[in-house]
């Protein structure tokens, strides 16, 4: 299951990701994430909240890799990774993989709020923006 949501006001994508989702339930999330961030400004921020999420196939990761790409593009600035204790080390190290083979890095946090808090506070070096 996912959700994707943008607050435009905040300049923000919103992003949860639970259970497992096959290839095609990838894609149309990718392609969603895609045209959900066309609604904000360029420097916009990503929240992904990947607790509860368990490892996809390879081939399933495939889109999201082309997403990661996409929002590289259109002008993503700072994200932040949500995780939990439950949150497989694979799943983290996977999307960190994909984003950096893209061009960002990410950040993590142990809740939405955290995750807020830290995109709250000043820029970042290091980031998609730097």
């Amino acid at each position: 299951m996912y959700e994707i949501e943008a607050d435009p006001q905040a300049n923000r994508l919103y992003l949860s990701f639970t259970g497992r989702l096959d290839r095609a339930e990838m894609e149309t999330a990718a392609d969603e994430t895609v045209e959900t961030a066309e609604r904000l400004r360029d420097g916009f921020d990503i929240v992904n909240d990947l607790a509860g999420f368990t490892p996809p196939s390879p081939e399933a990761a495939k889109p999201i890799k082309r997403a990661q790409a996409e929002l590289k593009e259109m002008g993503v600035d700072r994200v932040v990774r949500v995780t939990d204790e439950e949150t497989s080390q694979v799943v983290v190290n996977a999307f960190e993989r994909r984003s950096r083979d893209v061009g960002y890095s990410g950040e993590t946090a142990d809740s939405v709020a955290e995750a807020e808090r830290k995109l709250d506070e000043t820029e970042v070096a290091g980031y998609a923006s730097a």
